[in-house]
């Protein structure tokens, strides 16, 4: 049996999420697993530097933070956190001893960088393989030390091809996410089962697990739309923001839900959700088969997440806060338009990520202990 350890980041709330999502999954399949909050265990003051500097630069200056992530596109700049790894490879080492570890998954790409660094430095044998939490593969996730890759994009030969990889070592499995509800029950059962009106076009609006959302602009924007909405503000754990739409004045019918385990649930029960375009919201919206809008993605990486379900017909996207309650309306009040949606949904989802992932790394141990 292995010990399996996932380094996971509490940057966002995604990759704790996907983390959780293959823990339960292995054990699942008797194995042992634990999960490493990385940068809170090497230091908590690692781990505020990180966090600060990363919401600093997708609250202040997003574009700085789109701009870094192309020009990473073209020059290897990220190669600088493989040497910033260097001074905790001590740490991390102590970790993986403690843990008896035999096998690392990481689900942040600047975790995979300081476990690349440590694997190389301490000649370790043990696989590291790397879940992507974002649709698009970027040069940045690209490592020798890592065994594996497992992503939702699946354009992994063209990848393979242009990093000069072994295809054998990508795997198009989806980002892994925990258990929706049973795609078959209607969604006006759900939102009965939620307490919430099961006979009004419902909308959820999201800013992922903090809460980065310009929720009161989109409330606004949605003042314009006649007929009564029942509208869902999942704030994460933004308090802020959950008390100024508790005092906001709408002819909607609004609920403010903070942070919940049962998030997909109120996914599953809404008609289309407004979003930034994180990679675990998305798989989740795919998953549930729930039309996504999509507004104000961070530069970068959502950007590319955005573009990538755009093009298969899973999302639209609204430039300006004008265009928001427009599009809404043409997709919640428009038959066609909205399944077509949901259609393209059906056939991009993966919600059985967790389970193949899991097993392909199983079945990979394995061939490596025979070799």
């Amino acid at each position: 049996m292995s010990q399996i350890t996932i380094f996971s980041a509490s940057i966002g709330n995604g990759h704790n999420e996907a983390s959780k999502a293959l823990k339960e999954q292995f054990e699942l399949q008797g194995e042992t697993v634990t999960i490493v909050d990385t940068f809170h265990c090497i230091h908590p003051i690692l781990h505020k530097t990180f966090l600060e500097l990363y919401l600093r630069m997708i609250k202040k200056t997003p574009r700085l933070w789109g701009r870094l992530y192309r020009y990473s596109e073209e020059y290897s700049w990220f190669l600088l956190l493989d040497q910033l790894g260097t001074f905790f490879c001590a740490r991390l080492n102590s970790i993986i001893d403690m843990q008896r570890t035999t096998v690392m998954i990481s689900t942040h790409p600047f975790v995979t960088a300081f476990l690349a660094k440590l694997k190389k430095r301490k000649n370790l044998s043990l696989p590291l393989y790397t879940v992507i939490t974002d649709l698009y593969l970027h040069p940045a996730y690209v490592r020798p030390e890592i065994d594996g890759y497992f992503t939702a994009s699946p354009h992994i030969d063209h990848f393979a091809f242009e990093h000069n990889l072994p295809v054998e070592q990508l795997f198009c499995t989806g980002i892994p996410i925990k258990e929706t509800p049973d795609i078959n029950i209607p969604r006006w059962k759900i939102r009965n089962d939620l307490k919430l009106q099961p006979d009004e076009k419902t909308v959820l609006i999201t800013g992922g697990g903090l809460g980065l959302s310009k929720y009161e602009e989109i409330l606004h924007s949605l003042e314009s739309i006649h007929e009564k909405l029942q509208i869902l503000c999942m704030t994460g754990t933004n308090k802020r923001v959950e008390q100024k739409i508790n005092e906001y004045d709408s002819k909607h019918r609004i609920h403010v839900i903070p942070y919940t385990e049962q998030f997909t649930k109120y996914l599953r029960a809404s008609d289309i959700v407004v979003s930034k375009a994180g990679g675990l919201t998305m798989s989740e919206a795919l998953a549930c088969e729930t039309p996504i809008l999509i507004y104000q993605p961070v530069p970068g990486h959502e950007e590319d997440n955005a573009q990538f379900l755009m093009d298969f017909g899973t999302a639209v996207k609204a430039e300006s806060i004008e265009e928001i309650s427009e599009l809404l309306q043409g997709i919640l009040f428009d038959e066609e338009t909205y399944k077509q949606l949901v259609l393209n949904a059906k056939k991009l989802k993966k919600p059985d990520a967790a389970k193949h992932i899991a097993h392909v790394i199983k079945q990979l141990v394995r061939t490596e202990q025979v070799l």
